[in-house]
C-alpha cells in the first residue's frame, strides 16, 4: 500500500510520462513536487521502487512504471501519419508510425477512439487547446468519434486523400476550412459539393515534446 503522499508522487510521475513520452528528471520532480532537496525526491523514488510501482536505471530519465497500480494509468495511443497545417498536401493513411504513451486521465471512454497525427506547417499556430498551441512538429490527439463540426473547434479533414487541420465554417453549399495562424499568408480552403472531403475527428489535445 502507498501513503497519500506516495500516491500523489506516483501520480505526478505517471502524468509526466503520459504527457511527454519520457520520465521526469530528479530536478523536474523536485520542482513538480515542491521538495526542498533532491534527497527527498530520491527517498520517494526508493519507496516506490521497493513497492514495485517503478523501476530505475542508471541513465538519464531512466524511471519506468512497474507492475503496480500506476502501470494501468498509461495508454499507448497510435500515431497515424501526418496532417498538414497549411494546404492539404500530406497524405493521410492508416498505417501506425509508433505510439505515444498517454495518461488515462487524458482519454475519455474507449482508447480505440483516439489517435495522434504529427503536424506539418503553421496555419494553426494561433489555435490554443488546453493552454497549448498547435505548432509545426506538434502531435495532436484526435477523437475520431467527434465529427459534428462547429466553428470553435479544430478538426482533422481529409481532402482528396490528404489530411489537414482547420476550423470549419459552412456557408450554403460551400465548406470553408479556416486557418488560425500568426502567419498571414495562410488563407481559407474553400470546398464545394464536388470535392471529396471527410471528417476524421476533432482535436482534443496537443503535445509539444520539444518544450521539455
Amino acid at each position: 500500500m502507498l501513503t497519500t503522499k506516495q500516491e500523489n508522487f506516483l501520480d505526478i510521475i505517471t502524468d509526466f510520462i503520459g504527457r511527454y513520452g519520457k520520465s521526469p528528471t530528479i530536478d523536474e520532480l523536485q520542482t513538480l513536487t515542491n521538495q526542498k532537496s533532491k534527497r527527498g525526491v530520491v527517498q520517494y523514488l526508493e519507496s516506490l521502487e521497493k513497492k514495485g510501482f517503478i523501476t530505475r536505471g542508471s541513465g538519464f530519465r531512466s524511471i519506468k512504471l512497474g507492475n503496480g497500480i500506476g502501470f494501468q494509468t498509461i495508454l499507448n495511443i497510435p500515431i497515424l501519419g501526418i496532417a498538414n497545417a497549411g494546404r492539404p498536401l500530406s497524405f493521410a493513411d492508416q498505417y501506425e508510425y509508433g505510439s505515444i504513451p498517454v495518461s488515462k486521465e487524458v482519454i475519455s471512454g474507449d482508447q480505440n477512439n483516439y489517435f495522434f497525427v504529427k503536424v506539418e506547417g503553421t496555419s494553426m499556430n494561433e489555435y490554443k487547446i488546453n493552454g497549448k498551441y498547435i505548432e509545426n512538429g506538434s502531435y495532436v490527439l484526435i477523437n475520431k468519434n467527434e465529427k459534428v463540426i462547429n466553428t470553435k473547434d479544430a478538426f482533422l479533414f481529409v481532402v482528396d486523400n490528404a489530411a489537414t487541420l482547420k476550423i470549419p465554417k459552412k456557408e450554403g453549399n460551400n465548406l470553408y476550412l479556416i486557418p488560425k495562424s500568426r502567419d498571414d499568408y495562410h488563407k481559407p480552403i474553400i470546398l464545394s459539393g464536388e470535392d471529396e472531403v471527410g471528417i476524421n475527428g476533432k482535436v482534443v489535445d496537443v503535445f509539444n515534446f520539444e518544450a521539455i
